[in-house]
C-alpha cells in the first residue's frame, strides 16, 4: 500500500534538520500546503465531519524526492483503511480479529444490561414499590391520627370521676392500638421487602453483567496494547503497554489511534525520513473542546505524550525559544516589584530547566522576591512580584478577590469561513461586549481548556475592539473579570466566544506567527504598603 503523495518537482524543501515538536509547533510551509490538499480531497469525497487529521512531510532517501503522508484519527464510517491515507498501526477493525470479536461480545453484554435496566418487569416492580410505600405511609399516618384522637379521649376519661375504675381498660386499649400499629407496619414491611427482593435479583444480575463487562473490556484493552507495537528511527520497537508501564502509567483508551503515531509508524516501516508534521481539524467545531476547521493543533498529551516521546527518539526536535525580547524591571520599592515579561519565558520554574521570570527577578533583586500571579509562557507584558511575605499575602488576596484590574491587548485571527457559521456578533472598531463561557481543564489535551456548561468554572471577559485590518485580523483590548487558566485564549477561540483564536496561539488554532500575540498591557491594584491604588503599564507592543 503506497500512501506517499509527492510534491511537484518545482517545490524545494528548506529544512534545518530539526523535526516538529508535536506538542509545540508552528506548521512548516510544506505541512500547510499538504494539509490544504488533504482538506480539499476530504471535502470533495464527503469525508466524515468532525475529525482530527494529520500530515507528515518526508524525504525518500532512495531518490531524494519530497512528499507527504496523510492520516486521520480513529476510523471513518467504521473504516480504518482508506485510499490515500496511511493504515492504522494495529488494525482494530478486522472483522475476524480478536478486537471485533471481543467488541461484539461486549456489545451483546451492553445490550443485555440495557434490556434489563429498561425491562417492563423492573419498571413495573419499581412503580409497585413506589405505590406500596405511598399506601403504607398513608395507612400508617391515618392510624397514627386515629390513635392520637383515642389518646386524647383516654386522657379525658382518666380525668373523669370514674377514671380510677377505668384505668385497666384504658391501658389495654392503648396496648391494643400500639400492637395494631406494629402489625400494620410489619405487614407493609413484608410487602415492600418482597418487592425489593425481586428488584434486587434483577439489579444483581445487572451488576454482575457490568462487572464481567468491565473485566472483559480491561483484558481486551490490555490484549490490544500488548500487540500495538510502534517503532522509532533508532530501530527500537515497543508495545504501548511497555511504553506506558515504563512511565508508571496506564494507557487510556484510544492510545495509538491518533494521526501522529500512524504517520510516524508508516514512515519508519517504509524507510522514509520524517521532516515535519502537523495535525489539524476537519469539519464542524464541537461544543466543548476548541477546534476549528483547517486549524492546526498540538498532539494530545494523555494518549500521545509517552507514545510520541518513544517514537521521536533519535530525531532532533525543535526547542521553544524566547521570542519577545528581554525581560525588564519597570518599578521597584520595598513592597512591590513590577516587570515586563517577554513571550516564551515561563513565569515560574518548570521541568525543562528554562530560566523563568521569577528566577530572573530573584537573581537581580534577591531571593525574597515572591510570585503573586502568573502569565502564560507565551504571553508577554506586565507581571507583579512581592518583595516580602506580608506584601505577598496582601497581593494574592487582591487577585483572589478579583479586585485587581488588568488590561490585555491581542490580535485575533480572521473569522473562520469554513464549515462553521461563525460568531453571532460582528467585531467592528469601537464595538464592546463580553464573553461569559465556563471553562474546565481538558484532561486529554493538557494544558488546554474547554468549555463546560455543567462542570466548568465561571469565566467572564470584557472586550473592546480597537481596529480591524484588511487581512481580517482584529486588534482588541481584553479586561478579564475572572482569571481562569487560558481564559482569554479560550474565550477568543471557542465558537461560543469570539470564534477567532489569537494570532500565534499554537494551542487553540491561531494563525501562524512567530509568537502569541497577547500582551498584558496594564495592571492596577492597591499598593500593599501605602494602600493607594497604583497603575503600571508596558505600553510598548511586544508583538
Amino acid at each position: 500500500m503506497n500512501c506517499l503523495h509527492r510534491f511537484s518537482p518545482d517545490i524545494r524543501l528548506e529544512w534545518d534538520g530539526t523535526f516538529t515538536d508535536p506538542f509545540r509547533y508552528r506548521p512548516h510551509p510544506l505541512v500547510a500546503k499538504a494539509a490544504a490538499e488533504v482538506l480539499k480531497t476530504a471535502s470533495e469525497s464527503g469525508f466524515m465531519l468532525g475529525k482530527m487529521m494529520g500530515v507528515l512531510v518526508v524525504k525518500n532517501p532512495e531518490d531524494g524526492t519530497t512528499g507527504y503522508l496523510a492520516a486521520f484519527s480513529g476510523s471513518v464510517n467504521d473504516r480504518s483503511i482508506i485510499d490515500g491515507f496511511v493504515p492504522p498501526v494495529f488494525d482494530l477493525l478486522d472483522p475476524q480479529g480478536v478486537f471485533k470479536t471481543g467488541e461484539a461480545e461486549l456489545n451483546l453484554m451492553s445490550s443485555r444490561i440495557k434490556e434489563l435496566e429498561n425491562s417492563p418487569e423492573l419498571l413495573e416492580l419499581k412503580e409497585q414499590l413506589d405505590s406500596t410505600l405511598a399506601c403504607a405511609e398513608s395507612e400508617i399516618s391515618a392510624m397514627k391520627a386515629r390513635m392520637a384522637v383515642s389518646r386524647k379521649d383516654r386522657e379525658a376519661r382518666r380525668a373523669s370521676p370514674e377514671g380510677r375504675e377505668l384505668s385497666g381498660i384504658l391501658i389495654r386499649e392503648s396496648q391494643f392500638e400500639k400492637a395494631e400499629l406494629k402489625r400494620l407496619k410489619s405487614s407493609w414491611r413484608a410487602q415492600t421487602e418482597a418487592i425489593r427482593q425481586k428488584i434486587a435479583a434483577i439489579s444483581e444480575e445487572i451488576q454482575a453483567l457490568k462487572a464481567e463487562r468491565a473485566e472483559r473490556s480491561e483484558k481486551l484493552q490490555k490484549w490490544i496494547f500488548d500487540r500495538f507495537i510502534v517503532s522509532n528511527v533508532l530501530g527500537e520497537r515497543a508495545s504501548i503497554s511497555e511504553i506506558f508501564s515504563a512511565c508508571g502509567q496506564i494507557p487510556p483508551g484510544g492510545t495509538g489511534e491518533c494521526a501522529a503515531p500512524k504517520l510516524l509508524q508508516y514512515a519508519f516501516l517504509n524507510h522514509l525520513e520524517p521532516v515535519a508534521m502537523g495535525e489539524f481539524w476537519y469539519g464542524e467545531s464541537p461544543e466543548g473542546p476548541i477546534r476549528t476547521h483547517g486549524h492546526f493543533y498540538p498532539s494530545c498529551t494523555s494518549r500521545c505524550g509517552p507514545l510520541l516521546k518513544f517514537m521521536l527518539k533519535g530525531l532532533k526536535t525543535e526547542k521553544a525559544e524566547v521570542t519577545g525580547g528581554s525581560p525588564a524591571i519597570i518599578h521597584q520599592d520595598n513592597d512591590v516589584a513590577v516587570a515586563c515579561k517577554p513571550s516564551g519565558m515561563p513565569s515560574v520554574p518548570g521541568l525543562d530547566g528554562q530560566v523563568s521570570m521569577l528566577e530572573w527577578m530573584q537573581e537581580r533583586l534577591g531571593g525574597s522576591v515572591e510570585s503573586v500571579h502568573r502569565l502564560d509562557m507565551d504571553t508577554s507584558g506586565i507581571i507583579v512580584y512581592a518583595m516580602n511575605p506580608e506584601a505577598g499575602s496582601d497581593l494574592r488576596r487582591q487577585f483572589e478577590e478579583h479586585s485587581v484590574s488588568k488590561t490585555y491587548m491581542a490580535r485575533l485571527s480572521p473569522e473562520d469561513k469554513g464549515t462553521d457559521a461563525g460568531p453571532a456578533m460582528k467585531l467592528l472598531p469601537g464595538s464592546k461586549g463580553n464573553v461569559s463561557l465556563p471553562l474546565a481543564a481538558d484532561y486529554d489535551e493538557r494544558p488546554r481548556q474547554k468549555a463546560d456548561m455543567t462542570q466548568g468554572k465561571e469565566a467572564l471577559t470584557n472586550y473592546e475592539v480597537t481596529a480591524v485590518h484588511e487581512d481580517g485580523c482584529t486588534e482588541i483590548l481584553f479586561h478579564p473579570v475572572t482569571g481562569r487558566t487560558h481564559q482569554l485564549r479560550a474565550h477568543s477561540a471557542h465558537i461560543h466566544g469570539l470564534a477567532r483564536p489569537i494570532v500565534g496561539d499554537m494551542l487553540y488554532g491561531g494563525l501562524p506567527h512567530p509568537r502569541l500575540c497577547l500582551h498584558a498591557l496594564e495592571i492596577s491594584f492597591r499598593h500593599p504598603g501605602t494602600g493607594v491604588q497604583v497603575t503600571f503599564s508596558c505600553r510598548k507592543s511586544m508583538y
